[in-house]
C-alpha cells in the first residue's frame, strides 16, 4: 500500500497547476482550506467532523479522536472548472492542486498528535486590458503570482477519559507559515510585434509562526441520539514580512532576463497583522439501532452538521500599503451525512463496499472580504461527497471525493461573475491489522 500510495503522490504532483483567481489580488491573497475531498462533500463544515477515520486538522482538537494504533496519512488533491463572465465577454480558466499532506495518531490513549503541510493563501490572476493614449493603443496586463504555505505540528487532549458516553477535547496547531506572492503590472503599445514597455513587480515575503485552538464536546444520550458542539479560534497575530518594489523597462516585458532596473526599493522587518476568525459547529447523530440478533441487518445513522464563522477583517494591517481595507466576513454551512451501516466496519456479514460507504450533501454561503459598487462579494454553492473505505484486514483506510457547484459575484449582472464546479479527491491510509505502525515492540 505505501508504494502505491508513492506512485498516486508523484502522478498528482506532476499535475500541479493554478488557474487565475481574481479575487485573491486583496491582502496576502485568497485564504485556502474549502477544497478538501471530505469536508468539500459537507457543504464546508470543516470542524465538526470527528471521528477515528478522519483526520481533520481544521479543528486541532480531534486528532485523539482517531483509532488506537491506527495513524492516519491524508493526501488531497483538488480541481476548479470556472468560467468568468463580464460585460458579454466569458473566459473559462481550469485549476488542479495538491491539497495537503498530514499525519495524525492518537497515543498514551487520551492524546493525539498531528503534523502535515497545507495551503494557507494563493493569488493567482491574469488579466489585460487596453486604452488610447495620445492616439497610441496601450496595452494593460495584471497578474498575481504566488502562494503560502504552512507546515504544522498539533496536539490535542481529552478532559474527561473515564466518562464513555461524553467526550471533551482540546487541541491546538502550532505552524510556520512561508511563501512569497507577487501583484505585476505591465504596459507596451499595443501595435508592437514584440511588448516593448514597463513593469512594476510588487513582492511580499512571509516567514512567520502561526498558531490555532480548538475544541469539541459530544455526548450520547442513548444509543440513538448523540450531540456534538464544537468551537475553533484563530486569533489576530502578527507575521513577519519584507516586500519589495521594483520598476523596470524591457524589450520584451515577457522576459524577465532582459528588464533594466530603474528604480527598486526594498522594505524589511514590517509585520502583517491578520484577521482573528472565530468558528462555532454543532452536529447530531441520529443512530437507528435493531435489538434482534437472529439475522443481521442495516445500522443506518444520519448526521446533521453546521457551522458558522465570522472573520474581523477591520483588524487586517499591511505596513506596506496603509490604504488597504477589506470588510468583516461571515460563513454559514450546513451538511448532511449517511452512513447505511454504522455498525461494526470489519464484520463479514455487515453488507458491501456501498452500505459500508459515508454519503454526503451540503450547502454554504460566504461573504468576501471586499466590495463592488458598494455591495459585498457573495459566494454560495450546493455540494456532494462519498466517502468509501478500503477493507484490508482490520484498516481504517478511505477514498473520499468531493464536488461543488457555485457562484461568485454580486446582483449586478454587469460586473464580474464567477460560475464554477470544484472536483476534490482524497485518500487516508491507515495500517491494517498486519501493518503496525508505531507500535512498541516486545523483547523477549
Amino acid at each position: 500500500m505505501r508504494k502505491t500510495l508513492l506512485v498516486v503522490l508523484f502522478a498528482l504532483i506532476g499535475t500541479l497547476s493554478y488557474a487565475q483567481n481574481p479575487y485573491s489580488y486583496f491582502g496576502i491573497g485568497e485564504l485556502s482550506g474549502r477544497d478538501h475531498p471530505i469536508f468539500s462533500g459537507l457543504g464546508n463544515t470543516e470542524i465538526t467532523l470527528v471521528d477515528s477515520m478522519t483526520l481533520n486538522f481544521f479543528n486541532p482538537a480531534s486528532y485523539n479522536a482517531l483509532g488506537q494504533g491506527q495513524p492516519i496519512f491524508s493526501l488531497g488533491f483538488s480541481s476548479r472548472l470556472s468560467t468568468f463572465e463580464q460585460g458579454g465577454v466569458s473566459e473559462f480558466n481550469p485549476s488542479s492542486n495538491i491539497h495537503h499532506f498530514a499525519l495524525g495518531l492518537s497515543f498514551a490513549k487520551h492524546f493525539g498528535l498531528g503534523f502535515g503541510l497545507k495551503p494557507y493563501s494563493q493569488r493567482n490572476y491574469d488579466f489585460t486590458s487596453g486604452a488610447v493614449v495620445d492616439g497610441d493603443s496601450i496595452t494593460y496586463r495584471y497578474t498575481g503570482t504566488g502562494s503560502l504555505n504552512e507546515t504544522y505540528l498539533a496536539l490535542s487532549a481529552e478532559l474527561l477519559p473515564f466518562w464513555d458516553s461524553t467526550k471533551l477535547s482540546v487541541g491546538a496547531n502550532l505552524g510556520w507559515v512561508f511563501g512569497s506572492v507577487q501583484n505585476n503590472r505591465f504596459s507596451w503599445l499595443a501595435s508592437q510585434s514584440v511588448p516593448t514597455g514597463g513593469a512594476a513587480i510588487e513582492s511580499m515575503t512571509v516567514g512567520s509562526l502561526h498558531y490555532d485552538f480548538g475544541m469539541y464536546f459530544k455526548h450520547q444520550f442513548n444509543q440513538n441520539h448523540e450531540l456534538g458542539l464544537y468551537a475553533t479560534v484563530d486569533p489576530s497575530q502578527s507575521f513577519a514580512a519584507e516586500q519589495s518594489n521594483g520598476i523596470f523597462f524591457s524589450a520584451n516585458v515577457e522576459n524577465p532576463n532582459l528588464f533594466d532596473t530603474t528604480s527598486f526599493i526594498e522594505q524589511t522587518g514590517g509585520s502583517i497583522t491578520t484577521a482573528p476568525e472565530f468558528t462555532y459547529g454543532f452536529s447530531y447523530t441520529y443512530f437507528v439501532r435493531d435489538s434482534k440478533k437472529q439475522q443481521y441487518k442495516l445500522h443506518p445513522a444520519i448526521g446533521l452538521h453546521a457551522s458558522y464563522s465570522s472573520t474581523d477583517w477591520s483588524q487586517y494591517r499591511n505596513p506596506y500599503d496603509a490604504t488597504e481595507s477589506l470588510l468583516s466576513t461571515t460563513k454559514l454551512s450546513f451538511g448532511l451525512q449517511f452512513i447505511p451501516e454504522s455498525g461494526d466496519l470489519f464484520a463479514k456479514n455487515n453488507g458491501k463496499m456501498f452500505s459500508k460507504a459515508r454519503y454526503r450533501a451540503g450547502y454554504y454561503t460566504y461573504t468576501l472580504p471586499f466590495a463592488v459598487n458598494g455591495e459585498q462579494v457573495t459566494d454560495f454553492g450546493t455540494t456532494f461527497g462519498i466517502g468509501l473505505p478500503v477493507s484490508i484486514g482490520r484498516s481504517l483506510s478511505s477514498i473520499n471525493f468531493g464536488a461543488s457547484i457555485g457562484r461568485r459575484g454580486t446582483s449586478d449582472a454587469t460586473q464580474l461573475q464567477e460560475r464554477y464546479y470544484g472536483f476534490n479527491f482524497g485518500i487516508s491510509v491507515a495500517p491494517s491489522s498486519a501493518e503496525k505502525w508505531f507500535q512498541k515492540r516486545r523483547v523477549f
